[in-house]
C-alpha cells in the first residue's frame, strides 16, 4: 500500500507540473520620455586678417585767427513806414478778376434721363449680290502626252548572296515518333558522339541540305535552326539532322541520322 500512496503521489505531482501554467513577468511598455538640450547662444567671432576699428586722435587747426577789418562797423537806428497797411486795413482791393464773377458765368442745366431707351427701325438685310456680265469662261485644262513605258525587268542570278543568309528551319514534332524510330535515332547520336544518353538533352529534329552545311545557330526562344548554307546545298537532299545539349557544360553535339 505505501508503494502504491508513493505512486498516486508522485503521478499527481506530475500531472499538476505538467498543468502548471507558465509563468508570467510583467515588462515595461511606457514610451522613454523625450530628452531636451539647450542650444548654445550664437557669438560673433572675427577672425583672419580683419583688425578691431580704432579712434585715433589727430590735432588740427579748426580754429584759424581772422584777418582785421579795416572798415570801421558801427550800428546806426532808422524808423521806415508803410502806408499801404493803412490803405488795407480801410477796405482796398489788390485786384478783381471779371472773368469768374457770379453774373458772368452762364448756369448748365443738366437734362433727364429717358425712362425708355428708342429703338431705330429700318431694313437689316444684306445688301443682294451684284453679276457683272463680260467675263470670259474657265478654260478646260490642257493635256500633255508623255511616255509611260516602263523599263524591261532585269533579273541577276547571285546564289551565293541568297544563301549566305541564314535559313530559319522549324523542326519536327518529336512526339509524333513511334518509340522504335526514336530509339534508333538516339542510339545513332550516343554512336556519333560518344556521350552518355542520360548526359544529353536532345533539342529537336531537323530537316536540312546533307551538303553544304556552313553554319548552324539554334534559337531557343522558338526552337528554330538558323542555317547558313553554300553553293553545295543546291540540289541536295534533305537528311534529318538531330540536334543535343550536354547537361554538364551546355556543350552543344549533332549529327546526322539514318532514315529506315
Amino acid at each position: 500500500m505505501a508503494g502504491l500512496r508513493d505512486a498516486m503521489s508522485d503521478l499527481a505531482e506530475t500531472i499538476r507540473r505538467v498543468f502548471q501554467p507558465p509563468p508570467c513577468h510583467d515588462a515595461p511598455m511606457a514610451c522613454p520620455s523625450p530628452l531636451t538640450r539647450q542650444t548654445q547662444p550664437l557669438e560673433a567671432r572675427t577672425q583672419g586678417p580683419f583688425q578691431p576699428a580704432t579712434a585715433l586722435a589727430v590735432p588740427g587747426e579748426l580754429l584759424r585767427a581772422l584777418p582785421p577789418v579795416t572798415v570801421p562797423l558801427a550800428w546806426t537806428a532808422s524808423v521806415a513806414g508803410e502806408p499801404g497797411w493803412q490803405a488795407w486795413a480801410a477796405g482796398a482791393k489788390v485786384t478783381t478778376l471779371p472773368t469768374f464773377r457770379a453774373e458772368k458765368c452762364a448756369r448748365l442745366a443738366v437734362p433727364p434721363l429717358p425712362r425708355r431707351v428708342e429703338s431705330r427701325r429700318g431694313p437689316i438685310g444684306l445688301p443682294a449680290p451684284r453679276a457683272r456680265q463680260g467675263m470670259s469662261a474657265v478654260a478646260a485644262p490642257g493635256t500633255r502626252a508623255a511616255g509611260v513605258d516602263l523599263g524591261r525587268p532585269r533579273s541577276f542570278r547571285d546564289l551565293e548572296r541568297i544563301l549566305g543568309l541564314p535559313a530559319a528551319i522549324i523542326g519536327e514534332d518529336l512526339g509524333k515518333l513511334s518509340k522504335a524510330l526514336w530509339m534508333r535515332y538516339t542510339l545513332q547520336l550516343v554512336r556519333a558522339t560518344g556521350e552518355n544518353i542520360r548526359n544529353l538533352e536532345v533539342l529537336g529534329l531537323y530537316r536540312i541540305p546533307a551538303k553544304g552545311t556552313r553554319q548552324i545557330n539554334h534559337d531557343p526562344a522558338t526552337g528554330r535552326l538558323l542555317v547558313t548554307l553554300g553553293p553545295e546545298a543546291a540540289g541536295a537532299r534533305r537528311a534529318p539532322f538531330l540536334l543535343a545539349r550536354r547537361k554538364t557544360d551546355a556543350g552543344i553535339v549533332c549529327c546526322f541520322v539514318e532514315e529506315p
